[in-house]
Parts: structure tokens; sequence; C-alpha cells
């Protein structure tokens, strides 16, 4: 295998699987087909990240037998080389709202368990100034900071258009608060990023979870909530997942886990509206059609809804789809 000639050939290759921070293309290598994985060019920062992603899959590689193989890690350009996974995204079987496989409930179930099981020596050092061992307000503000900068950052035309929307200049003050109360809970390695389009089910009902460039060192409850937030579960499978973490945790990371879960999907719903403002107000601008720009409306009108009992509340009525396709004609066409 030449890892170089496989980047320049995937690098010129179109219609690749693409998501926010990643293209992933396949081609063919001498033993069979394999993927390259490339950074995606100007992709802003909307998540927090620790480590290089091959750092993360070297060191779980004994841990966690679901994760993707890496073949090769470049440098100077930065890419990888993972083993071709041949299966379906979960996402194309099952859509959000949709029930979940059952051998994919079963493989997240394990996951956890896996994750929850990988000592700390094993994975690359944190930074100094990362919160300590067991400080879960401390770990929470790292995320809340993040939101923040989040908003602050674009353009006049982006902070209007937050500012049209109602979106408060800090929308994590409820939050911070809600944050010191937070029960203190040994940390563990976080996958961070656990949603269909993450996830493949081959033939053999085995599960490969894609994608691990946000893996974290933190809180286990936030993995939890961050999967049920982006994985959209029906109720049955909502209380399948959350029962098997539950199974899987140890007990001093169950301590006021509901109420800790509680706070992480609320910062969830503020994190997803304050990003997705941005997101789905530029798609709502390029959308083809008029009712293609009211779909994304309610879309993003749903998001701040969710969003708005967590934040300060303003003068402002919520947004309707109207109210939301008019900011956007304003300030983003």
């Amino acid at each position: 295998m030449d890892p170089v000639a496989l980047y320049e050939e995937a690098r010129a290759r179109e219609g690749a699987q693409s998501g926010h921070y990643n293209r992933n293309v396949r081609v063919e290598g001498d033993s069979g087909p394999v993927v390259v994985r490339m950074r995606s060019e100007a992709a802003e920062a909307m998540d927090l990240t620790l480590w290089p992603e091959a750092d993360v899959l070297a060191a779980v590689a004994p841990y966690v037998p679901s994760a993707p193989h890496l073949l090769h890690a470049g440098t100077g350009p930065d890419f990888q080389i993972h083993a071709f996974v041949e299966g379906r995204r979960v996402d194309d079987l099952a859509p959000d709202g949709k029930p979940l496989p059952e051998p994919v409930l079963e493989a997240v179930g394990a996951l956890f368990v896996q994750l929850l099981r990988v000592p700390s020596g094993a994975l690359p050092p944190v930074p100094s100034d990362w919160p300590r061992d067991g400080d879960t307000p401390a770990f929470a503000t790292r995320l809340l900071d993040l939101v923040r900068t989040i908003r602050r950052r674009g353009d006049a035309s982006i902070s209007a258009l937050y500012d049209a929307l109602g979106v408060p200049d800090d929308p994590c003050a409820l939050l911070q608060t809600r944050a010191a109360a937070l029960s203190a809970r040994p940390f563990r390695l976080l996958h961070a990023d656990i949603h269909r389009k993450n996830m493949i089910l081959t033939d053999q009902d085995q599960v490969v979870f894609l994608d691990w460039e946000l893996a974290l060192w933190g809180d286990p409850v936030y993995d939890l909530a961050d999967h049920l937030h982006k994985t959209s579960p029906t109720a049955a499978d909502r209380t399948a997942i959350s029962t098997a973490w539950h199974r899987a945790a140890p007990p001093d990371c169950r301590e006021h886990w509901l109420e800790d879960l509680d706070y992480y999907l609320a910062h969830e719903a503020v994190k997803s509206a304050i990003v997705d403002t941005v997101r789905w107000g530029r798609r709502i601008a390029t959308a083809p059609s008029q009712d293609a720009r009211l779909a994304l409306a309610h879309e993003l009108t749903a998001k701040l809804t969710a969003a708005r009992p967590h934040w300060p509340a303003g003068p402002r009525p919520a947004p309707t789809p109207a109210d939301v396709q008019a900011a956007v004609g304003r300030w983003l066409c």
C-alpha cells in the first residue's frame, strides 16, 4: 500500500461521504478497498476537540473492537487510511425518530461498557488546563464556553440574525448556574458523537462506530446525553439506551445521573439552536424552492423553541417559521 498515492487519488475524486470536519473516500488498495479520510477545508469548529483522531484510534484499538481499524496516519498533509467496512449507515436503515435495529441498540450498550473501561493511562495526555478528573462543573463550563464562542463569532449579519430570532447575547447564563450543581463524577473516555450517521451495520449484524475526532475525557453522563440528543430515538429506544448505560456504569458514575442527564440534554438543546441558527439559516438562504425554505424554517423554529426554556427570557415572543424566513431574507440573502 502506497499511502501517499492513495491520498492523492482520493483527494482528486468527487462524490465523497463528507461530514462537517472530514471527507471519506473509498479507494482500492493492494488488498481491497480502504477509506481515505481527509480534513475538510475551512470547517468551522463547532465542537470541542482534545486529541488527534488517529491517536485516539490507536489508543482504543485494544479496548474498543467496534472502532475503525486505522491502517495509516499521514502528516503534512494530515490524512488517515481506515479499513473499509461493508455495510449500511444506520440513518439509511432507520432515520431520525424511527426505532433502531436491535443489533444497534445492543452495540450502543456494548460501546458504553467499553468506553467506561478504557484506562486513562492508555489515552494520550490531556492539556494542562483541562478540567481535573471528577470536576464535572468545570467540564460543563468548558462546553458552555464553546457555545458562547460560537454565539459571539461571525460577522454583523450573523449577529443580527441571532438578535432577530431572540437568541440572547449569553445563551448559557442559566445553564452556567445549573452547572455548579452537577455531581462530582469520575471522568471516562467519551466518543461524544454517537449518532445514526456514525454507525455502520454490517451484514453480520455487527456495528462499527465512526468519527472519533471529537472524543473527550470527561463526564460520562454527557456522552449519553449527546447520543440521545443527536440520535432522536423513540421513547422505547431512549429507555433501552438509558437502561443500558445505567447497567454499564459503575456506581460512582451513576451518582445523581438522571438529574445531570437533564442538564446535559438542556445544554445540547441550547448548543443545537446556536449552531443551527447559522447552518439552517444558510441552508434556507440557498434552498431551491419556497417549499424547501419553509420546511427548513419549521426545523429551525423547532430548535429555537426547544432551547428557549433553558436560556434567559427576552422581550420577543418565540419566532415563527415566517419570522425565521424573514430574518434570513434580511440578514443572509
